[in-house]
């Protein structure tokens, strides 16, 4: 039996229905078979991966190997080539990249091909063949997180423009329109180092166990992303709400400084500039950030609005910045690899700004990078979140590369982290920035606003200038004194209060301090969220660094985050726990710092305690509906902040001592 699923419109589906006729020319009796079994998955998604989109996935499996006839000689591992007696094949599981070009628009170098693209006049080339060996160990990583990892893949690329003439010699992983399904396994005899038995040859990429696995209903190839009531305000947001057309006339024109404080959307703005810039004019943007945790909640979004991030139809591609250096360090020379990369990383920076800036790399070989690696680096548009906390050479390199008109900035006003606020607009002549202020609280509901702003007058943060959104009527405060984490059942209660209102768990945010993050054997993990799982909850533990690299793709997952990581991220409810130990951290680690300030302005101290109220702020912002905040018994500033305006606003606060009520 074969089975088309997926996608059901374009290039790639045309490619999937020529791909079943060619197996049934090689075996008609396919198509009513009981035990045989041939999947195409058309444009599949891998949630959560960093590279998500596959135009064809193939998997068949079979409960007698199939014979075929042999057309060439195959390659073994460690041995000469050779031409088996016989060959069949048992399973397979290809992962294949389909190209439209005609032979002018592609160019093989040896057995390396790569496609031409043609973006704002100018020509660009991508290795496809590259793209596809990396989309083939992107699929297996993916197969891994689902513990189907005994399963070999291989990769081809299929030339739906080309024929089989057109194709340079074998060995290699190109296809052509004609290619017959018994010549592509004659290609994967070639190209996966097949083992032989007095030279005869059984294809199999798996058990027949992890084959059944594969294709079974519960198998991640079935699985789908649905977005949730909150997913959808906010894709209806970025996608449909209206933005100034000078904001987006600005675009490309001259560098756009988006400030305002946490609360204010700044991230939201960021990615509906890219998206209209995408969906308009098919422009191709990257988004930069520090925060990995960022990084998968964006991508998420990216993913249910469907946005891809290719050469020829543009796109969203969302990296963090240690990532995005590395790779122009590693494309320019700097590095020959990522060993000991990030214990490097200024030295490293210091020699790619010098490069730069001597004439080393000159505007010709950044040109020529962008052409060669497209993908990578050839980006019509440069958004950068949190830009506030942004080192200068970092700012100097991204100015070389790309220039100031590219540059959209979203800075965070007081959430800066770094000793010194970032500085965009130097060495900027007049007319080439521009600044948009955002003063209007776009998440907060108008009671968890004006909350907010009490605790920031009390915390001494007079410039504090957050406007209530009077049309968001509502919201509530929640703080719980004493040990949050031991007791789980206040947490399934409030996710059961937000599923009520029509959300899931993935739509509460909940952020610890490092404190609470334990550390066994190099795996580490939240407190609080292991006592959530072990009380029958799902979660999503951001704190650990495998589960960062990818987003969320169950709605009953609770997402836990530390504080550091939880700018720009929202939830219709937060739940902060320990927030007196984020503020203790944070006065700490000013101190332990080597900081510059002025004595006969402030104490150590008191700066320091500046630095942790500004921290304070950031988590405090990040809920839509119901703020919760917990904080030990003891006396502290912050504790007597929280209660003092919690005192003032009992009609929507509520404080409730864990040690003297039970559940």
């Amino acid at each position: 039996m074969i089975i088309v699923s997926g996608v059901t419109e374009g290039d790639e589906y045309a490619a999937a229905r020529r791909l079943e006729r060619r197996l049934l020319d090689l075996w008609p009796d396919l198509a009513r078979s009981k035990t045989d079994h041939v999947r195409i998955f058309v444009g599949l998604k891998m949630h959560g991966q960093k590279i998500e989109d596959l135009d064809l996935v193939v998997i068949g499996t079979f409960a007698e190997a199939r014979s075929f006839d042999v057309e060439w000689k195959f390659y073994p591992r460690d041995a000469e080539p050779f031409t088996p007696r016989s060959a069949k094949v048992r399973n397979f599981a290809l992962v294949i990249e389909v190209k439209s070009h005609t032979a002018t628009g592609v160019r093989f170098e040896n057995s390396v091909a790569s496609v031409r693209y043609v973006r704002n006049g100018e020509v660009s080339w991508e290795c496809v063949t590259e793209k596809n060996r990396a989309q083939m160990f992107e699929f297996k990583k993916w197969l891994d997180r689902f513990g189907l990892d005994y399963v070999h893949v291989q990769n081809l690329v299929l030339f739906t423009g080309l024929k089989e003439r057109d194709l340079p010699p074998r060995p290699h992983v190109c296809i052509a329109s004609d290619t017959s399904f018994e010549r592509i396994l004659n290609v994967l005899g070639q190209v996966t180092s097949p083992r032989e038995n007095d030279r005869r040859v059984t294809l199999s990429y798996g058990s027949d166990e992890a084959f059944d696995r594969m294709l079974a209903p519960n198998s991640p190839l079935f699985m789908t992303l649905e977005p949730t009531p909150l997913d959808r305000r906010r894709m209806d947001l970025i996608a449909k709400s209206a933005l100034p057309d000078a904001w987006l006339g600005d675009l490309g024109e001259r560098q756009i400084l988006l400030k305002g404080r946490g609360g204010v959307g700044k991230t939201v703005i960021l990615l509906q500039m890219a998206y209209r810039a995408f969906d308009q004019s098919n422009r191709r943007s990257i988004v930069l950030t520090f925060n990995k945790a960022l990084v998968a909640d964006m991508r998420r979004t990216m993913s249910l609005l469907g946005v891809p991030r290719g050469v020829q139809a543009g796109g969203v591609a969302i990296e963090t910045v240690h990532s995005f250096i590395g790779r122009v360090m590693l494309k320019l020379g700097v590095i020959g690899g990522y060993d000991g990369f990030l214990e490097d990383y200024q030295r490293h920076k210091a020699t790619l700004l010098d490069y730069l800036r001597s004439g080393a790399v000159t505007a010709d070989d950044l040109a020529g990078m962008m052409r060669a690696d497209a993908t990578d680096f050839d980006w019509d548009l440069v958004f950068v979140d949190e830009g506030q906390d942004w080192p200068g050479d970092e700012i100097a390199i991204l100015n070389a590369i790309y220039g100031p008109k590219r540059l959209i900035v979203s800075d965070g006003v007081d959430q800066y982290v770094r000793e010194s606020v970032a500085d965009w607009a130097s060495n900027l002549e007049k007319g080439q920035s521009t600044m948009r202020r955002l003063k209007k609280c776009l998440r907060m509901k108008a009671n968890v606003a004006s909350f907010v702003a009490d605790v920031a007058l009390e915390l001494g943060l007079d410039d504090w200038d957050l406007v209530p959104n009077a049309d968001a009527a509502g919201g509530r405060v929640i703080i719980y004194e004493g040990d949050l984490a031991s007791q789980p059942a206040r947490i399934a209660e409030l996710v059961g209060e937000a599923r009520d209102l029509g959300n899931y768990p993935v739509d509460l945010l909940a952020c610890v301090p490092p404190q609470s993050v334990k550390r066994t054997l190099g795996v580490s993990g939240s407190v609080a969220a292991e006592a959530y799982l072990v009380a029958g909850g799902k979660v999503w533990d951001g704190t650990a660094r495998d589960v960062r690299e990818h987003y969320p793709t169950d709605r009953d997952e609770l997402r836990f985050v530390q504080y550091d990581s939880c700018r720009g991220l929202e939830g219709w409810t937060t739940v902060n726990y320990d927030l007196d130990l984020l503020w203790d951290y944070k006065v700490r680690q000013w101190l332990s710092e080597d900081h510059v300030h002025d004595p006969l302005m402030e104490s150590r101290d008191e700066a320091a305690e500046r630095h942790a109220a500004r921290w304070t702020m950031i988590p405090l912002t990040r809920a839509i509906d119901t703020l919760v905040i917990n904080v030990g018994p003891a006396d502290g500033p912050l504790r007597s902040v929280l209660q003092r305006v919690a005192d003032r606003r009992p009609d929507f606060v509520e404080w409730i001592d864990l040690g003297a009520s039970d559940l």
